[in-house]
This record gives C-alpha cells, structure tokens and sequence, in this order.
C-alpha cells in the first residue's frame, strides 16, 4: 500500500535554550477540521524523521485553537510519552484571552479577536496602541505589534482595511519596514545556505570540521551569490573548486581562511 501525502508546514517550532529542555511544536487553528491533531502528529513524526540526532529529545505539541467550538476533540489521536503523560494538547486561545488582565500585552494585541462589533475597534483603537507604547518596547517591537494587532482587525472586520488602519494610526506598512526587510533577507540567505550545504553533503564526503567552516564562508556571501552557487555546485568536483568561486564572490580574499578549510 503506498500513501501519498502533501508538503508538512509547521506553524512554529521552539527549540530550548537550556540543554535538556523539550521543543515544542505550534500550530494555530482558525476553523474546525477534524483531521487537525492527525496532521499534528504527522508533522511531528516527520520532524524527528528529517532530524535523526533529535530522537531522543522530549516534546510536546500545542494546537492553539482562536474558537474552542472549532475543536473536535483529540478522539483517538492522543499521543503520550514514555511516562503515559500526554504530548499534545489543545488551547482554546479567545477563552484564555478573556481570563487575563485588563492590562495585558498579549489582550492587548489580540483584542480584536474578542470585540464585536467594528465600532468597539474605531472606538478603542487608539487606546489599545497607546498600551502598546506604553510596554517599554523597542520602536521596532512595538511598530510590529501594533501591526499584528492590525491584521487581526482586518481579517474579522472586511470593512477596516489594512491601508484604512494605517493611515488612521500613521503607520508605515510593517512590509515596507526596515526591520522586515532585513529579517525577510535573513531568511532568506540561511535558508539558500541550509539547502546549499545539504548538496555538498550529498555530494562531497567532506568533515563535519569542513562543513561548518564551508557555512561561515557562505554567510560572507550575497544572496544573489548564494543563488548563483547552486548551479555551478553541480559541476564542481573538489574542494578546491568551492574555495576558489567563494573567493572570487568575496570583496577581499583572506588566503589564511582558504588555507584552513583544506587542512
């Protein structure tokens, strides 16, 4: 029997920062869908399949639900670690809003998924991004929570439009931000570098030792540098070959560095 599946998204993963520690999956649902804590559990599976060192890492997976009437419960998919003690579990996010102080960032943020009406929001809007001024945030945190905030209000109230919200709070479009566009570049250049090296893998037997010197070299490189290399990766045959296109790619050549990657 063979069973064909589709590409696995994780909405969040969140490594620990302590060893030992578990990661933890998310995953938020905004409609009912009864095969929801089955895919969980497949996204999980696939995880751990893609990453073998992790096997023995604890985790526990969370499915944020924004409606608990949305939830169909976990039925026959509870899934329970080596202790019997469950892995998976459901949050109903509006009911946990509703519990939390009046003065809370995470309300605060989130208010539009608890409001009404479109008058509740152009009546407290201003209010709700002045609480969020008032966090001792960073410009760019708050500029990005007041933009959270936004999307929220524009995906339940199709009349508010996202231009419409920023123009009454004079804000710059988070797209159109500095800190966006950096980040989105971010992403962009390690995700080119991960999958680069998985071809050199793939292809070279080279040493762990070479490998994390060959991504430090590639982190010097440009995106459009990154995406270049994957052609040219086909044809190379040694080590070699690799240090010479990252140098001649590199604004200044440092021989000592070229040098070390081949010990």
């Amino acid at each position: 029997m063979t069973v064909k599946t589709t590409e696995k998204r994780i909405d969040g993963v969140l490594y620990p920062t302590v060893t030992g520690q578990p990661i933890y999956f998310v995953e938020v649902q905004a409609s009912p869908d009864e095969q929801m804590y089955w895919r969980t559990s497949r996204e999980v599976s696939t995880f751990f399949e893609q990453r073998p060192k992790l096997k023995n890492t604890a985790w526990y997976a969370y499915v944020i639900w924004l409606d608990g009437a949305d939830d169909c419960g976990f039925q026959t998919t509870h899934i329970y670690d080596e202790q019997k003690k469950q892995r998976i579990f459901s949050v109903h996010l509006i009911d946990i809003l509703k519990k939390l102080p009046a003065n809370s960032l995470a309300l605060t943020v989130l208010r539009p998924l608890i409001v009404d009406t479109e008058q509740e929001v152009r009546q407290n809007i201003t209010t709700w991004v002045e609480q969020i001024h008032q966090a001792d945030l960073s410009p760019e945190a708050e500029q990005r929570l007041v933009m959270i905030m936004s999307q929220f209000i524009e995906e339940k109230f199709k009349i508010l439009s996202y231009k419409e919200l920023c123009k009454m709070l004079n804000l710059t479009p988070f797209k159109e931000t500095t800190s966006y566009k950096e980040a989105f570049q971010e992403d962009l250049q390690s995700y080119s570098i991960e999958m680069l090296i998985q071809q050199i893998e793939a292809k070279f037997r080279f040493s762990k030792r070479t490998i994390t010197k060959l991504i430090l070299r590639l982190r010097q490189l440009t995106l459009d540098d990154l995406k270049a290399m994957f052609k040219e990766i086909i044809i190379m045959k040694r080590l070699k070959e690799i240090n010479a296109w990252i140098d001649s790619r590199l604004p200044q050549n440092d021989p000592s560095q070229l040098a070390n990657l081949q010990n």
